[in-house]
């Protein structure tokens, strides 16, 4: 019966000692958890690599993720691929203006199947 009395008592001072977490704390792990902010994060990539882009070449890449600050983007050909390294410098600029917090320092392109086409 002790060892429960003590046990009760080192739990509670356990309990006591904790404060309740901030709500918008709880909800920030929540949508990291879920992956909501990926999501968010990847729509508002998508348009803004449509913006820089132009009409002519959006339908023919495909921008995926960015990893470690690298834009890794999909491109239908390699004729398109030497294209936009052409441009690489001024879409490096728009895509930092529009997502300034996606840390985007990068592009890289890649020949591959355009899933839009």
């Amino acid at each position: 019966m002790a060892d429960v009395a003590k046990r009760r008592e080192s739990h509670g001072r356990w309990f006591r000692q904790q404060q309740p977490k901030a709500l918008r704390n709880v909800l920030s792990q929540v949508m990291q958890r879920r992956g909501y902010a990926q999501l968010r994060t990847a729509a508002a990539c998508d348009e803004a690599w449509r913006a820089a882009v132009g009409e002519r070449f959006a339908p023919l890449t495909e921008p995926g993720q960015v990893r470690r600050g690298t834009l890794e983007v999909i491109v239908g050909n390699s004729l398109l691929m030497q294209e936009l390294g052409f441009e690489k410098e001024r879409l490096l600029g728009e895509l930092q203006k529009a997502l300034p917090d996606a840390g985007i320092k990068n592009i890289r392109f890649k020949v591959g199947k355009v899933s839009k086409q």
